[in-house]
């Protein structure tokens, strides 16, 4: 077997070290910054159709987005590059914050050098096209509701405080070919793995200044940094069944990576994970009835079913939909068991030794960020809010948010779910087993990594001696968010960061994290897998077919 020569401990410190190089950055020496503020305060003074509104509000953004990603396989690389791009999104409101146009600002590419004119030039065209098309929409909206009454009456947009954070400007400055030669290394650790036929490592530094000034007196300068190290491996079984397996690392500074022996202990963890699923036997039958989560499965289990419905939206005036909350009526209502309490709080920076990847001082629209409690002894509370106000509501509770997609909406940032009656995972698993044995089942299932859609690491746990037993192929039956109040027996006292970086490997939502704990359900279908698989391959992978 061949291996690879490592980098010295002392390298990847001097490669943290000059990753990141800082420089002060006041307003004046900003070409982006002074154009945006320039090109605002001429609109605010002459920006008029005659016989028409004069805004009432304008917003710039422009997202300034850097980043290095590169891709390494079974030793070799296959990718390496730089981006650099701008994205400028123009929100001109017409009317008032009762009654506005509801815009909808699309993001725009904008030049990426520091030319003020050609900057100054492109906001100027962006701002007279968002001026005329408010000026049409509010006119439509008018038509629109000429005949109908509005009996909630709900502000279109809320007011809010002015907020200025003009935080030094950061710059990019990194050694690439140390990095290409680091994920050359870890992606040869597959070379010990024959089962596996497919892997990569994929890498990712990424530097994105935000800028947001509004007509309210808003001025944000937002650098934010994103390192993501993710390891992926697949494998197919005998009878053609793909599996396969991710290990990400995410952190807000190189010197939060993990180690180098740790990232090497994680990806051999993961290779033999999938080693053991490629033999693993296929869930034969049907299964319904009790399911414990736990781990990375029960915080993706939260990520899916809950934290989505604690994001509030009102659709326009005029659009199909209704809102895309469940939990939008259910207000002083229990959701949840009386054990569990929900709250989302974007100012809290780490969990443990652990960044939190949904931290933020300011949203996207400028509202300063704060706690806000959800859920209390399991009864809804609050939802999270941005300046788009609904009923009894009308303030933001600073979660407007939009990633690198412009254009913000109700988004989690740090989200945790707790319970003031945790236990252990062996008292869970007992908890389980005695449920079964009074169903008279054979055994009970535990999914411990995965998501709904994909519970990878699920296990038959035995009635007769508590034995698990890893299995494949099953999947998951409906469960909504409305049957967690009746399904959720029991909570550990442990908790899983999940961190989720939505500005990575060309996403574009926004980075969040949630924090949570096991959780056993009553009654959950898994169904065995249908349908043809994918024939196995035809070889073996040449590296390892030799005489």
């Amino acid at each position: 077997m061949k291996h690879s020569k490592q980098i010295p401990l002392a390298i990847l410190v001097a490669m943290v070290v000059a990753v990141f190089s800082f420089a002060q950055s006041s307003a004046n020496d900003d070409v982006v910054l002074k154009s945006l503020q320039d090109e605002l305060a001429r609109s605010i003074d002459k920006l008029v159709i005659q016989g028409q509104e004069k805004p009432y509000f304008i917003e710039y953004e422009i997202i300034d987005a850097q980043s290095f990603n590169a891709t390494a396989a079974f030793g070799g690389l296959l990718m390496s590059q730089r981006n650099h791009g701008r994205a400028l999104t123009v929100d001109v409101r017409v009317g008032g914050y009762d009654f506005d146009n509801e815009p909808t600002g699309y993001p725009m590419s904008v030049a990426i050098e520091d030319d003020y004119n050609a900057l100054r030039h492109e906001l100027w065209l962006a701002t007279d096209a968002a001026y005329r098309g408010a000026v049409e929409q509010i006119a439509r909206k008018r038509a629109f509701l000429k005949n109908r009454i509005d009996e909630e009456k709900i502000p279109d947009f809320s007011k809010e405080d002015a907020t200025v954070l003009l935080l030094p400007k950061q710059m990019l400055n990194f050694d690439q070919k140390q990095w290409e030669t680091y994920i050359r290394e870890l992606s040869a650790i597959f070379r010990q793995f024959p089962v596996i036929k497919q892997s990569s490592i994929n890498f990712q530094a990424q530097l994105v200044h935000r800028y947001l000034i509004n007509s309210e007196g808003t001025r944000i300068r937002r650098p934010m940094i994103l390192i993501s190290l993710e390891a992926n491996a697949a494998t197919q079984t005998a009878d053609g069944m793909w599996i396969s397996l991710g290990t990400p690392f995410y952190a807000t500074s190189f010197d939060q990576l993990p180690s180098q022996a740790d990232v090497t202990k994680a990806i051999q963890q993961m290779a033999e994970q999938v080693t053991k699923l490629q033999a693993a036997p296929v869930l034969n039958e049907n299964y319904l009835g009790p399911v414990l989560f736990t781990g990375s499965a029960s915080a993706e289990m939260f990520s899916q079913l809950l934290a989505p419905e604690f994001c509030s939206y009102r659709p326009p005036v005029g659009m199909q939909g209704e809102d895309r909350s469940e939990l939008a009526n259910r207000l002083n209502r229990r959701i949840l068991p009386f054990h569990v309490s929900v709250y989302d709080d974007p100012t809290q920076e780490k969990f443990g030794d652990k960044a939190l990847l949904g931290s933020y001082k300011v949203d996207d629209q400028g509202v300063a960020s704060r706690k806000v409690s959800l859920v209390e002894q399991g009864v809804l509370k609050n939802l999270l809010l941005s300046r788009r106000p609904r009923k009894n509501m009308l303030k933001s509770n600073g979660h407007g948010r939009s990633g690198l997609n412009g254009g913000a909406s109700t988004e989690i940032g740090n989200l945790f779910i707790q319970s003031s009656d945790g236990k252990t995972y062996d008292q869970l698993k007992q908890e389980l087993i005695k449920m079964c044995k009074a169903l008279e089942m054979p055994y009970g299932i535990i999914i411990k990594g995965g998501s709904l859609g994909d519970p990878s690491l699920t296990y038959k746990v035995y009635v007769e001696d508590g034995r698990e037993e890893l299995i494949r192929g099953a999947s998951i039956g409906e469960l909504t968010v409305k049957q967690l109040k009746a399904q959720i027996i029991a909570v550990g006292n442990d908790s899983y960061l999940l961190n989720r970086a939505g500005n990575s490997y060309g996403g574009g939502g926004a980075s969040t994290s949630i924090v949570a704990p096991s959780a056993l359900l009553e009654e959950l279908e898994l169904k065995k897998p249908t349908g043809a698989q994918q024939k196995p391959m035809l070889l073996t992978h040449p590296y390892f077919d030799k005489p």
